[in-house]
């Protein structure tokens, strides 16, 4: 899913046909970090999480900041590279970059849910009593007026509490109560002011609670998961190289596969090397 999320985010990006539903993509990759981070904080404790939290994103974010600032410095000098707007500093120097910090601040809820959603009842309680900041965060995201990363920010916050809900539910035998929280959330957002990306974050939901449900034993899929993160961190250069040889005249298409190929490869060599194996 992790693999399949990306290339819907690269394909997106790269304004292919039906680049519109990259919002479930994305929205599926927020639903996943979510799902899998309170599972990672039930296997290894708060202190490992913490650790993980630091070098899995906050590192990440600290070294593709600057590799993409220089890049900016390359292109149009030291002004284009130092942010101006201060919302811009929770971000660096490239948008794509604003979900790192984002996890990372959005950590102290990871553990809310893990610790203290223990019963089947407090499952049920968190999925209705955040239904109205869910509707709120999709409201404020379509109002447009929000600036980056804030806008974004606002954009995950369904998914991401879809996720953290879904990985408690699972474990407390409520899986009904996930898909009550999406449908709601977005039902109400998008009948109550006709919100855009409503039917994409309920898709994305959809997806992942079908997709859970089927067992794969191929462990070389996994390993294309691993690949993942890389790809989203690094793709934004291969579109730069995309447009800088071939031009905007051929096939978006065919440029987003390129991108997607070209930054999986990028990545798997990167995992290669010990330092690049943290940042990817």
């Amino acid at each position: 899913m992790r693999f399949v999320a990306a290339f819907g985010i690269v394909w997106a990006h790269m304004q292919a046909p039906f680049s519109a539903e990259g919002y479930v993509a994305l929205a599926l990759f927020l639903i996943l970090i979510g799902f899998l981070s309170v599972r990672s904080l039930a296997r290894g404790g708060i202190r490992r999480f913490w650790l993980g939290r630091l070098i899995r994103f906050f590192l990440p974010w600290l070294v593709w900041s600057a590799l993409f600032g220089g890049l900016l410095i390359l292109r149009g000098g030291w002004a284009n590279a130092v942010p101006v707007d201060p919302f811009r500093l929770l971000i660096g120097p490239s948008i794509h970059l604003w979900f790192l910090p984002f996890v990372v601040l959005t950590s102290p809820l990871v553990i809310v849910m893990q610790q203290r959603v223990n019963s089947v009842g407090q499952v049920w309680l968190v999925a209705l009593g955040t239904v109205p900041v869910a509707v709120l965060a999709i409201r404020a995201h379509d109002s447009s007026g929000l600036p980056e990363p804030i806008a974004q920010w606002a954009f995950a916050t369904m998914p991401l509490f879809y996720g953290l809900l879904s990985a408690v539910a699972h474990h407390r035998q409520a899986t009904v109560a996930p898909m009550v929280f999406a449908t709601l959330t977005c039902g109400i957002a998008y009948v109550g002011f006709d919100s855009p990306i409503a039917p994409f974050l309920f898709l994305a939901a959809v997806g992942f609670e079908t997709l859970w449900r089927i067992t794969v034993q191929m462990p070389r899929l996994a390993r294309l998961g691993e690949l993942s993160f890389g790809i989203y961190l690094v793709h934004p250069v291969f579109i730069l190289v995309w447009y800088h040889f071939a031009g905007s005249d051929r096939p978006a298409a065919f440029g987003a596969i390129a991108v997607f190929i070209a930054s999986a490869m990028c990545t798997a060599i990167l995992r290669l090397v010990p330092m690049g194996r943290v940042i990817t």
